[in-house]
């Protein structure tokens, strides 16, 4: 299931998920698309699980990189530079794609607020009041909720208008 689930996912991101069928995914992982089938029902029951282990994965790495951070900046810059390498490696059809031909895993993974990490960026705004780097009159909850929609709006620019994702983000 996990060699899956890592093999599909790379062809996903690499290829967008548009041009990644099941037979390319059991053609590249050496197995029978029955073996595929055993283990996911569909293609979106195949994507969506992709997407819930990689934003879990992502939550680890963001509560390791703060944890391991020395200052809620230094924790900013390296959020920045994990971000920035994570989608050098994602073609930017990738995410149109699920919108458009998979939407609802969009709706049921991306959409419902799963992608938004409420924890982590709360975590955030926390310990930079209170190592003084952000103002403490700061209503940590609008800022949290300001900073999921810009990043909301930013999604959108990417996946509505066309715009090369990698330079938006």
């Amino acid at each position: 299931r996990e060699k899956i689930l890592e093999g599909a996912g790379q062809l996903f991101v690499e290829n967008g998920t548009r041009n990644v069928t099941m037979d390319s995914i059991a053609q590249s992982l050496g197995v029978s698309k029955r073996t595929i089938y055993e283990n996911f029902k569909d293609k979106d029951d195949l994507l969506a699980n992709f997407l819930s282990e990689a934003m879990i994965t992502h939550k680890k790495k963001s509560i390791e990189i703060m944890k391991n951070a020395d200052n809620v900046i230094d924790a900013l810059f390296k959020f920045g530079e994990y971000n920035e390498q994570t989608l050098k490696h994602i073609n930017p059809c990738f995410f149109s794609d699920i919108k458009k031909y998979h939407p609802d895993v969009f709706n049921r993974v991306m959409g419902d607020g799963q992608i938004k990490n409420y924890e982590v960026t709360y975590t955030i705004l926390k310990r930079g009041i209170n190592e003084g780097n952000f103002r403490k009159e700061i209503d940590i909850e609008i800022a949290n909720l300001f900073i999921h929609y810009s990043m909301e709006f930013f999604h959108k620019m990417t996946s509505e208008q066309e715009f090369d994702h990698h330079k938006v983000w």
